[in-house]
């Protein structure tokens, strides 16, 4: 309670003068119930047109065909990862501002690592683990959620719901009433203590069904003949890694694969089931708490995250990944139906983009495609790194962490051996940049000076946050991919991404302008007659709307 009290205080006094200068009754007849923010992680545009063929009407056909699209959206930061897109896209704008520079980054005053969503001040609600202990207390700039809970003195209803936490928070924001994501220990949809102080008995229900249990005893199967799947490499593709580097071909027998980890639970997000699951628990909450059922506008974001975890055993072009799709085109025409029924078509807005997208691995650039691709390994950069700082500067811990294409440096050494941070910032990107795959090593100090003026350095200081980023960032050569020894990482940097909206104040149209995933927010707000947050960067596109 303590938290939600100084949550409402916070935003009221931020927000005072536009509180006491407005009428919070200011929504019209047209202004929709109930918006539904819809991201997809590991979504390539092309996906929309290359499965076209084989989507339903209902699904993504109908946004399409009925809705605003920029086919060509951009996703325009660093490090395109699930946490720091996702909070781009809710802020409407970049990490310079909204701080999620990455899953994690190294906290140079108390020389700690932080996570980007993971709290334990607060507690899991809902299962024993500790996979609840979550906050948005990262996140330095106010959501979507946060301006429709402030322009209604708080009388609209925000909630997210999602596979992992990350996206479930990050979207949510500060003063949601509720964020709620799949605990892959136990099967069950938690929370967090920070959005609420007792767990909803209709969620501890929706446990006790155990559908996850359910649908891992289950084979996942082709939705369609094998002969629909046209528009990637064989079922049988020799370079396709296949769950473990061992199965690559339908049918899976999920009962059989989830033995191979050490909980049955985690292998349930890389399947089309769990994007089911998030679905079918977004429908009842819609239903518990009436979303939708006054003259306030609520919102609900829902993540579909089972791409991405697939992603690290199926190539864009696989059989696999097509059949996600299919599956996930079912789940969101069985929303928009159901959202016909429950609100009427013309009550709600809907908006669909990417929170992340994917490269094809290295060994089918190189096969498949005739590009010169390559491994990065930061490992063995990071220890010749060390080498040459040791014999530069003298013997020490010079580096403090590599991570996310990041150097961050140990700034106390530093400062002890008397030396300039500028100096050796400049001397490691000097070093790195030697290095074959690296496209560019870049001074945090050049970044803070605002002495990039080139067009392709735009994402870093998109990206930068001084007390977040590292020393130095890395980017990379289009082809080239970092690679771990004991652990798996997903990069990407394909950052265009598609941006949908779909209800009754929008026209059918391909939005002409270029759009970018910070728009997002200001156009909602748009449609909503509200101001966005005070950070937002975005523009409005005024294509959307009749």
């Amino acid at each position: 309670m303590i938290k939600k009290v100084a949550i409402i205080s916070f935003l009221f006094f931020s927000f005072a003068i536009n509180m006491f200068a407005q009428d919070v009754t200011s929504y019209n007849e047209n202004t929709p119930k109930l918006v539904i923010g819809i991201t997809v992680e590991n979504m390539r545009p092309e996906y929309l047109t290359r499965f076209w063929d084989t989507f339903q009407k209902g699904g993504f056909r109908r946004l399409v065909e009925n809705g605003a699209i920029s086919k060509k959206g951009i996703l325009d930061i660093h490090n395109i990862k699930t946490s720091t897109a996702v909070a781009t896209i809710y802020t409407g704008t970049y990490p310079s501002e909204h701080g999620i520079v990455g899953d994690q980054w190294y906290k140079q005053l108390t020389k700690q690592t932080i996570n980007c969503t993971t709290d334990d001040f607060y507690l899991t609600m809902g299962s024993d683990s500790k996979n609840g202990n979550a906050s948005a207390n990262m996140l330095k700039t106010f959501t979507l959620g946060d301006v429709i809970k402030e322009y209604s003195n708080f009388k609209s209803k925000v909630f997210s719901v999602s596979l992992n936490q990350t996206a479930a928070v990050l979207s949510a924001g500060h003063s949601a009433n509720g964020a709620f994501w799949y605990d892959n220990s136990n099967g069950k949809m938690i929370t967090s203590s920070y959005y609420m102080d007792i767990f909803p008995d209709w969620i501890r229900e929706f446990n006790e069904k155990l559908m996850p249990d359910l649908y891992l005893q289950r084979e996942w199967d082709l939705l369609l003949p094998l002969g629909s799947y046209k528009s990637g490499f064989a079922d049988d593709y020799l370079l396709e890694k296949g769950f473990w580097k061992k199965w690559n071909t339908f049918p899976y027998d999920l009962g059989k694969l989830s033995s191979n980890l050490d909980s049955k639970y985690e292998l349930l997000p890389a399947t089309p089931f769990g994007n089911k699951l998030i679905k079918d628990f977004a429908v009842q909450l819609i239903d518990q708490y009436e979303l939708g059922n006054d003259e306030y506008p609520d919102l609900l974001n829902i993540n579909f995250s089972a791409l991405d975890f697939a992603n690290k055993w199926f190539t864009p072009s696989s059989v696999e990944i097509h059949d996600l799709y299919l599956r996930l085109d079912q789940e969101i025409a069985s929303l928009l139906s159901f959202l016909d029924k429950k609100m009427g078509k013309n009550n709600y807005l809907v908006f669909l983009t990417s929170s992340s997208t994917t490269d094809y691995p290295v060994n089918i650039l190189k096969e498949e495609f005739n590009f010169k691709a390559g491994e990065f390994s930061p490992q063995i950069a990071m220890a010749l790194l060390r080498a040459y700082l040791n014999a530069t500067y003298g013997n020490g811990e010079w580096i403090q962490m590599y991570n996310e294409e990041q150097v961050y440096l140990n700034h106390s050494l530093i400062e002890d051996k008397e030396k300039s941070i500028d100096e050796v910032q400049q001397k490691v990107a000097l070093f790195l940049n030697q290095f074959e795959g690296i496209k560019a090593a870049v001074p945090a100090s050049v970044i803070e000076n605002g002495n990039l003026n080139n067009p392709r350095f735009k994402i870093l200081e998109n990206s930068y946050c001084v007390q977040r980023s590292g020393d130095v960032l890395l980017l990379l050569e289009e082809g080239w991919q970092p690679i771990y020894k004991f652990s798996e990482t997903n990069y990407s940097t394909e950052n265009t991404i598609p941006i949908i909206f779909y209800g009754s104040l929008i026209k059918h149209t391909e939005i002409k302008e270029q759009a970018e995933a910070i728009d997002i927010v200001p156009t909602v707000c748009n449609f909503l007659n509200i101001l966005p947050p005070d950070d937002a960067r975005g523009k409005i596109l005024y294509e959307a709307k009749w």
